[in-house]
């Protein structure tokens, strides 16, 4: 199947209220052609269309609609099908707790796809039972984002990162995302790798500091000022720097590190901040989500 005539296609999957009517707003506010709810089945077709006006789809977003698992299997044919011309290829798959979805439902009033085709007796039943589904697009994803604590805006923030990366740093083979967080809210589903940082002295104790956050200078000045952050970030970071060539070589295109600490204000988000420095200068394209630093 020729898709080489689209310069960047973006093929947005994912549970049922994690905001993929969101990320495809946002994709067409960035001057994609932006597609929704399109039958697997019909796929195929526009993209014979497509070739008859390649600078209207040069850039293409396609919220798919996968119910069923002979659409999935089908989709999955077609990726593979794709073969050569897969590096303008992005599969971007939104993600959300179990609880975050059942609240948004709650809220909008509207009915959960899942639970009104099934016999579930409750909704997170289908909920899991979409996530289960589900789960073969979201191990082949480009971009996994969990939606879980960001607003609307937050969302569309990071759908415009996960474009700018894979627009102007096409040709890295695997995507970093560090997420700092305090362990008292929790730590971040559907991480790769975790790191605890709370033996670091803390600032939240230092008068001046406790209201700042990490990314101010004078708490970053106290956390990176610290021998104990220093030796980390020298060991921590060379892992790192092992590591995510082997993970790239291996084909996986996403990584999800934690950091954390205990309110996810200071000394997480200055670390985050320090290592995703350091893994910028590698073949990896990098960003930083502060999940907890409002709170």
């Amino acid at each position: 199947m020729n898709v080489g005539h689209i310069e960047h296609l973006v093929f947005v999957v994912g549970l049922s209220g994690a905001g993929k009517s969101t990320a495809s707003r946002a994709l067409s506010d960035a001057g994609f052609f932006a597609i929704d709810n399109l039958p697997v089945a019909l796929l195929e077709n526009f993209l014979l269309h497509s070739q008859d006006s390649v600078e209207r789809y040069r850039k293409t977003s396609i919220l798919l609609d996968i119910d069923s698992a002979d659409q999935r299997a089908q989709f999955l044919r077609m990726l593979d099908q794709f073969g050569n011309e897969s590096s303008n290829i992005h599969v971007m798959f939104l993600d959300c707790t179990t609880e975050q979805i059942i609240r948004r439902y709650s809220e909008t009033r509207r009915p959960h796809p899942c639970f009104e085709q099934a016999l579930d007796n409750t909704l997170a039943e289908s909920i899991q039972r979409e996530r289960s589904r589900l789960l073969p697009l979201k191990e082949l994803a480009h971009f996994v984002l969990d939606t879980s604590d960001l607003n609307v805006h937050q969302l569309r923030r990071k759908i415009h990162e996960a474009i700018d990366s894979f627009v102007t740093e096409g040709n890295r083979s695997i995507r970093v995302n560090f997420v700092s967080f305090g362990f008292k809210f929790g730590a971040p589903p559907d991480l790769d790798l975790l790191v605890d940082v709370r033996f670091i002295p803390n600032p939240y104790f230092v008068a001046g500091l406790r209201k700042k956050t990490g990314k101010d200078q004078e708490v970053s000045q106290y956390v990176l000022a610290q021998p104990q952050s220093l030796e980390f970030l020298e060991k921590y970071g060379a892992l790192l720097a092992f590591l995510i060539p082997q993970y790239a070589f291996e084909g996986k295109a996403y990584l999800r590190i934690g950091v954390g600490c205990t309110g996810g204000r200071h000394r997480s988000v200055t670390i985050a901040e320090a290592l995703a420095s350091r893994i910028a200068a590698t073949e990896a394209v990098v960003s930083v989500l502060h999940r907890d630093i409002e709170k």
